[in-house]
This record gives C-alpha cells, sequence and structure tokens, in this order.
C-alpha cells in the first residue's frame, strides 16, 4: 500500500515513484469546478551538509489559492495526478515550464467565464500573470504587512537565521563580495533613504532590546573602533560590521 496521494495521470491507479529520478511534473486538479494548477517537485532537498526526502508524499502544491481551496471544501475533492518523472533539476524545470506553456496556464480560462482555468499565477517559476493586483496599493499594503508580522515573529526570525548556508564562510564572504555593494552609487542611495532620516523610526530602532545589552554594545564597539571607514562614502564598512559579530 502506498503512503502518498498521488495518482497516475489519466490513468487513476496509484503511483509508484522511482526514487533513483530528480522529481516529478505534476497536476492537481479540483473535482467540483475543474480548475487544475501544474508544478514540479523534488523527492530529496540537497545542501552541502546533508540531503533528505522532501515532503513530497504529502505535498499540495505551492499556490496559496489552491491551497485556500482544499483548506475549505476538503482534499477528498481534488486529484493528485503525476504527469512525468525527470532524472535531473534541469530537466525537470524545463518540462514543468513545457506543460505550463503547453495548456497555457496564464491564459486560459474556465467555458463560460472569465475565471482563469488555472491557479498558477506564474510560469516557470519567474514570469508572472500580468494583474493589476500587484499595482494595487492595497495590494501592496497587504503584501508588506505580512513581512512585517512574519519578521516580528521572534520564532520565524531565529529559524531564519539558523538556516545552514548562513553558517558556511564561503557564502558569507560570496555575500560580501557582491558588486553592488562596491557601487559607491548604490551605497550613496542606501544611506539616503528617506526612513533613516525619520526621528521616529530612529528612535524606534535605538530602543531595540539587543541595543540595551551592555555586552552586545560593548562587543559592537570594539568591533566598530578596529574597523576603516569607506576612502569613498566615510560610511562605517556596515557589511564587515555584521560578518564580524556573527
Amino acid at each position: 500500500m502506498v503512503d502518498h496521494h498521488w495518482l497516475e495521470v489519466g490513468k487513476d491507479r496509484e503511483f509508484v515513484p522511482n526514487l533513483n529520478k530528480f522529481g516529478f511534473v505534476y497536476i492537481i486538479t479540483n473535482l467540483r469546478n475543474g480548475k487544475a494548477y501544474i508544478g514540479c517537485k523534488q523527492y530529496m532537498h540537497y545542501n552541502r551538509l546533508k540531503e533528505k526526502e522532501s515532503d513530497w508524499k504529502t505535498y499540495t502544491g505551492s499556490s496559496k489559492w489552491l491551497s485556500k481551496d482544499i483548506e475549505e471544501i476538503g482534499k477528498k475533492h481534488f486529484k493528485f495526478e503525476i504527469i512525468a518523472e525527470y532524472k535531473n533539476k534541469r530537466s525537470l524545470r524545463y518540462y514543468e515550464l513545457y506543460y505550463q506553456m503547453k495548456y497555457n496556464v496564464l491564459s486560459s480560462t474556465m467555458e463560460g467565464s472569465d475565471e482563469s482555468a488555472y491557479y498558477n499565477s506564474r510560469v516557470g517559476g519567474k514570469f508572472y500573470r500580468p494583474v493589476e493586483s500587484y499595482q494595487d496599493p492595497e495590494f501592496r499594503k497587504k503584501q508588506s504587512e505580512n513581512a512585517k508580522k512574519q519578521f516580528s515573529d521572534p520564532e520565524a526570525r531565529k529559524k531564519l537565521g539558523e538556516r545552514e548556508y548562513y553558517k558556511d564562510p564561503e557564502y558569507r564572504k560570496k555575500l560580501r563580495e557582491r558588486e553592488f555593494y562596491k557601487d559607491p552609487e548604490y551605497r550613496k542611495k542606501i544611506g539616503e533613504r528617506e526612513f533613516y532620516k525619520d526621528p521616529e523610526y530612529r528612535k524606534k530602532i535605538g530602543e531595540r532590546e539587543f541595543y540595551k545589552d551592555p555586552e552586545y554594545r560593548k562587543k559592537r564597539s570594539e568591533i566598530i573602533k578596529n574597523i576603516a571607514r569607506d576612502p569613498i562614502t566615510g560610511r562605517l564598512k556596515k557589511q564587515n560590521v555584521q560578518a564580524k559579530e556573527k
């Protein structure tokens, strides 16, 4: 007996995975209205330290609209089908885009209406549906509030800080050496942001809990004393401060 919800596309029989492959392209269909979602999923996650199995067995797609419908009407009203498996990431991404384009997931509409026939809002992981909502001030405001809410959660911030690649010296060095950090115009522009000039914003920054910690302030002071100012802007090399603190 399989321990996942995937079927072979068009055959209504249990899908038997080949775990020697890299991943698969799938289609998830809402059985009530026929609306579908096409995407891809890999079997394993890889990083510099280890590899581990992904959540492919219970995966239900990356569309928030699809997830919302699954939550509201129940998973039993959706069909999860595998279109094909592929041996490497390049092939997987190519065929994900191929099937998304083949079925016109961004432009197809449901029969008799203007509603999109697919939950997809982008194809190939980068090309977005040109919808007005992205320019809507209310939409952008909502997105900003969601981001602020996430970063205000201590657990979420801790989880971000504990990502393995942040602990890799080579990765951190690569970040510091990015070209735009060396561009005087870019750095000047960053320093001239309006919120840096706002007294309320600066006051709020100064009231952060870690700034009140004597040990933290002493350590930061010692770091700053031991680094040079940038010869172009006259500002401290902030990225070096952050790196050394870590």
